[in-house]
């Protein structure tokens, strides 16, 4: 979980804008995203939505906050948010939204309701769509249905602490080239990225190591 989080947070950063205010409770933007987390490479994804929001006060101020989608009705209550405080950008955030029983996450508009400590309250909308092929579909098969995706790479140690997030660089074509500009890295995991932060598919774990794998 906590290398999904780490995703998001870098692809937030990226997404996001600057804004300041001293205002309580006020929300400057929000984006939700459908995760589709691919756990080996012939099972369908586990789905999650994962919301941000970037808010204009400090991010400790935060209560809780409520995520509605507004064609089926369905929400979720977040009563214990996240909060990230990047540059200059404060955030509270739920990665851990499960979808229905349907097990598809609702597309179409979304309302928040942001709720500060001092009971203040603000409200923001955003809206998430995908491909519905996703839902079934495979690590080897999900790239059909995605539309311009970036690909950035996350490497670990071997507690799980991330030791560099992007764009993989030119000479890592062997994971023996990674481990030579990494020496305690063990494992990676490739995260792809729509435009917007709208889909993000991420793909199986792998060893970076020969001894990993026999573990």
């Amino acid at each position: 979980m906590r290398r999904l989080i780490i995703c998001l947070i870098f692809s937030a950063l990226f997404f996001s804008f600057f804004s300041c205010s001293d205002t309580e409770a006020d929300v400057s933007s929000a984006f939700g995203t459908a995760v589709f987390d691919f756990k080996d490479n012939e099972s369908a994804p586990e789905l999650r939505l994962a919301v941000f929001l970037q808010l204009s006060n400090e991010a400790q101020r935060t209560d809780s906050f409520t995520v509605s989608n507004e064609e089926s009705g369905y929400s979720w209550e977040v009563s214990n948010p996240g909060i990230f405080n990047g540059i200059n950008r404060e955030y509270a955030y739920s990665i851990n939204l499960n979808p229905p029983h349907d097990g598809e996450i609702p597309q179409g508009s979304y309302s928040v309701t942001y709720y500060d400590a001092a009971e203040g309250k603000d409200e923001a909308r955003f809206s998430v769509n995908y491909k519905k092929e996703l839902v079934t579909s495979t690590a080897q098969t999900f790239l059909e249905f995605l539309q311009n995706p970036n690909e950035n790479i996350a490497i670990y140690d071997s507690a799980g602490e991330l030791l560099f997030m992007g764009k993989a660089k030119p000479a890592w074509k062997e994971n023996g080239e990674i481990l030579r500009d990494y020496k305690l890295a063990e494992s990676k995991r490739i995260c792809y990225v729509t435009p917007g932060n709208a889909v993000i598919c991420l793909m199986p774990e792998e060893k970076l190591r020969e001894d990993s794998n026999e573990q």
